[in-house]
């Protein structure tokens, strides 16, 4: 008999810091860096900036934070109907 799975919503993935930059948070989603800073521009993505305080007119260097865009993503995911939330796991036969 086989086992019964985990629900997803009790797994939990965690990258080894809570801020990236721009490129490795694309690299980790699989988009640009130019199209995660368009979307930081918009206002699209939870990010904090970084700047030298003795330096406070200075350039500041973006940070995405993931914690955030993952709560993000899980409200979002789960926010759609119960069967859509699934329905990939009866693509495996599940």
């Amino acid at each position: 008999m086989r086992e019964e799975l985990n629900p997803i919503e009790n797994t939990l993935v965690q990258y080894p810091i809570d801020g990236v930059t721009p490129a490795k948070f694309g690299e980790l989603v699989g988009k640009s860096a130019n199209a995660i800073e368009m979307m930081i521009r918009n206002n699209k993505l939870p990010f904090v900036e970084m700047r030298d305080p003795a330096k406070p007119n200075s350039r500041g260097e973006k940070i995405v934070y993931i914690p955030a865009y993952n709560e993000g993503l899980k409200k979002a995911y789960y926010s759609k109907p119960k069967p859509l939330v699934r329905a990939w796991l009866e693509w495996l036969g599940l």
